[in-house]
């Protein structure tokens, strides 16, 4: 078979693989109309998640105005493996599991060994009788209400979702409840030219004694292009937002790599065939030189008789 005739069938197996791949990748899509009318969050109906709960590796700003002269606590400081965080001069406060309110009251009340209540903000002054400034009285502060500490989250590392397939920067990303499918196919870094923009999933893990998971169709063309907030889904921990690729591509790599041994095999073949011409060739050269040149040097022999 010529080079030709085997690029003809390549197509030819291309053109019938991308055809049973299109009808192969058609999957049970829901209605637009009942995504609309069931309780998922989307864009402008987000459910407002549990308060965040600490564990590692999540990342914490903590910051105490007055902590002890040379000591200070300000700064970022990492949950390490065994949920705690460490205050350096001041010892290490277990977080895990925590809210930062949590952790703020229990963060000051730790801090009660080393600094005093009114430095940690535990006490304010309320005012009695305007005529009797004696009459001021010193009113316990509640730990959660203190000003002079402040704990904040500054990397969501414990509660990700994923992006996988065909975009940009495919991995796992934190999570701070607000996210939608469009937040995360951008910080994905968008789709690439191979994605098939027509099929997207939002893969949604099932919740503890559910049978199955969710899979929920992502019509990004409606989300992009009309503003239709239907399927821009709010994302959830474990979420998975899966962007398959094109069919078209999938058959094209599938025949690639089918094709490649008996691409290699007729490439062996044609080479081999025009290594056995040049041989011929340069055989023939040879021996036409060799019997031109008896012919022509080699003067006529005698004839019998001749004088």
């Amino acid at each position: 078979m010529g080079l030709n005739g085997f690029g003809h069938r390549r197509i030819g197996w291309l053109m019938t693989l991308a055809a049973l791949v299109s009808c192969g990748c058609q999957t049970v899509r829901t209605p637009e109309e009942k995504i609309a009318s069931s309780n998922i969050p989307v864009e402008f109906t987000k459910v407002s998640m549990p308060e965040y709960v600490v564990e590692p590796p999540d990342l914490l700003l903590v910051e105490v105005l007055e902590a002890l002269p040379g000591r200070p606590i300000s700064g970022e400081r990492l949950v390490k493996p065994d949920g705690k965080i460490s205050l350096g001069f001041y010892g290490e406060v277990y977080v895990a599991g925590l809210t930062t309110v949590e952790i703020k009251e229990k963060i000051v009340l730790h801090l009660r060994q080393y600094v005093s209540d009114d430095y940690l903000g535990l006490w304010r002054l309320d005012p009695g009788d305007p005529e009797d400034p004696d009459d001021d009285k010193q009113v316990p502060v509640d730990p959660k209400d203190s000003d002079r500490v402040f704990v904040d989250i500054t990397a969501y590392n414990s509660k990700v979702y994923y992006v996988q397939g065909d975009v940009a920067a495919p991995g796992r990303m934190p999570i701070t409840g607000n996210e939608t499918v469009l937040d995360a196919i951008n910080y994905a870094g968008g789709l690439i030219a191979t994605a098939a923009p027509q099929n997207i999933r939002l893969v949604r893990p099932a919740p503890p004694g559910a049978c199955c998971q969710q899979v929920l169709p992502v019509n990004l063309a409606a989300i992009v292009s009309a503003g239709d907030p239907t399927t821009n889904y709010q994302l959830m921990p474990g979420d998975r937002l899966m962007v398959y690729r094109d069919p078209i591509v999938r058959a094209t790599i599938f025949i690639d790599r089918i094709a490649a041994p008996f691409q290699t095999v007729v490439n062996s073949v044609l080479q081999y065939s025009f290594a056995a011409r040049s041989v011929k060739t340069i055989n023939s050269s040879i021996t036409g030189v060799a019997t031109g040149g008896v012919t022509s040097g080699a003067p006529p022999a005698a004839q019998p008789g001749a004088r």
